[in-house]
């Protein structure tokens, strides 16, 4: 009997403590009422395909710091980059994209429409 109540108190405050710290989250609290963002829309030329070419490119640019989503379509040949400037400028999207690496293919910038908000 004694083994099942130690049983029960060491579960009830497993849980207990585990839920405390799930609640507890105040040093990954990220702002982003004020964040100032930028929209562009980009051409892309080179891209061979949807699951390879312009999903690559999409997900590199979301590995970096300061771009919040990238939409890349191998058939409308753009990418639309939402980002935050102060952590990345256009230049560095740009390279990441040009710097993307399938196969052998070379991705090339056609043209940058920056979208007012």
């Amino acid at each position: 009997m004694k083994i099942k109540l130690l049983a029960l108190f060491i579960t009830v405050f497993t849980l207990s403590t585990a839920v405390s710290f799930a609640q507890d989250n105040t040093n990954g609290v990220i702002k982003l009422e004020n964040r100032i963002t930028k929209s562009v829309e980009i051409g892309i030329d080179g891209m061979a395909c949807q699951e390879g070419c312009a999903d690559k490119i999409a997900s590199n640019l979301k590995e970096k710091d300061g771009v919040i989503s990238a939409d890349i379509s191998f058939d409308n040949k753009n990418g639309n980059i939402v980002f935050d400037p102060s952590l990345i400028s256009i230049e560095e999207v740009k390279s990441i994209i040009t710097d993307t690496k399938v196969k052998d293919y070379n991705y090339t910038i056609t043209s940058v429409n920056l979208q007012e908000k």
